[in-house]
């Protein structure tokens, strides 16, 4: 079983969905009975609901664009 400095650890890559298919399976039945790491766990998945719900009401700004286009279109390509 997996304890609770490695799902402190690992936690970010489970959410982000980088974990492997064999730690996901340990990190989700460590997180479901442990009362240390269960709090920090639902933490984290409402902050990303919170990051998700405020990126697609807002937007990026106009500004934001307007500068990634212009610094996109003057990078130049990587050499062969």
């Amino acid at each position: 079983m997996i304890d609770c400095q490695d799902v402190m650890k690992r936690l970010w890559e489970y959410l982000d969905g980088e974990l492997p298919d064999e730690d996901v399976a340990k990190l989700r039945e460590h997180v479901a009975i442990c009362g240390r790491c269960s709090p920090q766990y639902r933490f984290q998945i409402a902050f990303l609901g919170l990051v998700a719900r405020a990126a697609a009401a807002q937007g990026p700004r106009p500004e934001f664009r307007r500068r990634l286009i212009a610094a996109l279109g003057s990078a130049s390509p990587p050499a062969a």
